[in-house]
Formats: structure tokens, sequence, C-alpha cells
């Protein structure tokens, strides 16, 4: 049975997510296939079938801290031994903040709700 690492695009028409075979993918790196865009963009390198290509993710912001988007990628495909889908979830690029208190007191307000990088745009080569 196959497995496969899901990708969810924002803006991008008529794809809602992309789909990857975890068994085709030889390496993923940062960047994209020129090398360029190391903070938002990720390329999947397959090796399967014959023909290999290049897909290369592109996020809407820089992550928090920087190798993050690479992170979530290869996260998503080792959390996978044995199930059918793994989701990549875009890394954080605005961490959420709690109001200033004088002491832990229960419930804290969050003053900067939290942010994760949305993937816009797929190339396949």
């Amino acid at each position: 049975m196959a497995k496969f690492l899901k990708i969810p695009l924002s803006g991008v028409a008529n794809t809602p997510y992309q789909l990857v075979g975890i068994e085709s993918i030889v390496t993923v790196v940062p960047g994209d296939a020129a090398g360029a865009n190391l903070t938002t963009a990720v390329t999947i390198q397959t090796g399967k079938p014959a023909g290999a290509a290049t897909i290369t993710f592109t996020a809407n912001a820089a992550p928090v801290t920087a190798g993050d988007l690479l992170k979530a990628f290869n996260d998503a495909i080792a959390a996978n031994p044995g199930g059918i889908v793994s989701t990549v979830v875009g890394p954080v690029t605005v961490a959420q903040a709690p109001a200033a208190q004088s002491g832990t007191q229960g419930r804290q307000l969050i003053t900067v709700k939290q942010v994760n990088a949305l993937f816009t745009a797929v190339a396949i080569a």
C-alpha cells in the first residue's frame, strides 16, 4: 500500500493539496531548484519512477527559526512509519505571545496569535 506526504496549499487554483509518494522521495533540501530562497522554499527530489522530478514548495513567509521549513517536511516523513498519509504543517512564522502577568494565575490572555506558514506555490519539474 502506498504511503503519501500531503502538503496543504493555499491560493493555488484547483489544488487544495499536493500528494507526494514517500517511497519516491530521495531527499528533501532547503530552497528552490536553483538553491535560492533557503528560508521560504523546500525542494523534494524524487527518484521513482524513471524520469525523476523535483517538486518545489514555496511558503508565504519565513519561519521564526532558520531550518524550520525543512524540518517540517522531514518530521512529516519520519512520523509516518506505517501510516497512509502524513500531513506537513507549516512552521511558526509569528510566535504566540501571552499578556504580561505578575505570576501564573489560571488562564492567560494571548495578545498575539500564533501564525504558521502557508504553502502558496508548488512547481514540479
